[in-house]
This record gives structure tokens, C-alpha cells and sequence, in this order.
């Protein structure tokens, strides 16, 4: 090998060397894959025992009218996941824990036909979620946050959340906290 091909040889590999530890001092974190936590131990509607009033966090009304009220230790015995990602109103990293959407609407059985739900916070803010959203397994309904439950001050005691890896994880109308109402028009 001549000096110049030399030359050029350690010339790239010190410039690989300087990108790669420019790439692992950057504030954008890569993306956290999702992981689960554990699997289902409720597995249909059939099983749920009603949650006292005091302990509902969730309260769902179905296609058919009829309403599914549930507890976090209830969200929490489904199939339930974990990712570490940007949330945007903190502007830092967290790590959430909760159910995908995508599990939490089959076993709501939210059916097919189904292409937005109607969900209402604690303090009343309305939006509407198109049903898509839960096609990825990276929208989550969260119930806690760096492994602590949510308090209701923070946004609790449920939160759809976006992974980075989710396709409309930059659109904020999509975030919702404080989750009281999830109800299928």
C-alpha cells in the first residue's frame, strides 16, 4: 500500500471515529425499542370483576352502549410494555410503561368497522383519536412513567403516549392525559 492510499485509509477511519463519538454526545437519543413487561393475566371481558368506583381510572363506552370501567391494577394485568421516549411537553426522556392501544382495543373488542374513538380528559378536554393510531404497537396507553404510577398532577392517571418509532409520534394533538373517557361514536 503507497503513503497515499495510507494517508487516505487513516484519514477516513478518524473521521468515522470523530462522527461516531459526535453521534453518542448528541441530545437526539435513538429511539428505545418497546419491551414487554409481561404478558396478559386478564384475558376477556368475561373475566373482569367491576372496579369500585374510587378505583376507576378508565371508564369505556362501547359500540353497543354498554360501558367497561377499569382499575389500574386491571389495565395492568394486560399484556402490558415499556419504551423510553421523548415526551414533548417535559422536553426530556421518560420511560413509560402501559398497555399497546392496539391490545387494550381488542380486548375492549372495539370493532372493525370503528375509525375514530371520542376520548375526554379529567378537566374535559375533547379530542377525537382515529383508530389507526393503535396499528402500530408503539401508541401506548400509559400508566406509569420511569416506573412510578402517574399522578393525577402529571398528567395521570392514564396517558396515550407515542413512541419515537410511531409514525404520528410528532403530532401532540394525538397525546392525551388524564384519560377518563375513551367512547366509540
Amino acid at each position: 500500500m503507497d503513503a497515499r492510499r495510507r494517508n487516505r485509509t487513516a484519514a477516513a477511519t478518524t473521521a468515522i471515529g470523530i462522527l461516531g463519538i459526535l453521534a453518542a454526545c448528541s441530545s437526539t437519543a435513538q429511539a428505545s425499542p418497546v419491551v414487554v413487561v409481561h404478558e396478559a393475566t386478564l384475558a376477556t371481558l368475561s373475566n373482569l370483576e367491576p372496579p369500585t368506583a374510587a378505583d376507576v381510572a378508565l371508564t369505556v363506552e362501547r359500540a353497543d352502549g354498554t360501558l367497561v370501567q377499569l382499575s389500574i391494577p386491571q389495565l395492568e394485568a394486560l399484556h402490558t410494555v415499556s419504551a423510553e421516549l421523548y415526551e414533548p411537553f417535559l422536553d426530556t426522556r421518560v420511560t413509560f410503561q402501559g398497555v399497546p392501544l392496539r391490545d387494550l382495543f381488542a380486548f375492549l373488542e372495539i370493532p372493525a368497522s370503528a375509525t375514530q374513538l371520542h376520548t375526554v380528559a379529567l378537566n374535559e378536554y375533547e379530542v377525537y383519536l382515529p383508530v389507526s393510531i393503535a396499528d402500530d404497537p408503539e401508541a401506548i396507553l400509559a400508566t406509569r412513567a420511569d416506573g412510578e404510577l402517574i399522578p393525577l398532577d402529571e398528567g395521570g392517571p392514564t396517558r396515550v403516549v407515542l413512541t419515537d418509532d410511531h409514525p404520528q409520534a410528532h403530532d401532540e394533538s394525538l397525546w392525551i392525559w388524564s384519560l377518563k373517557i375513551l367512547s366509540i361514536p
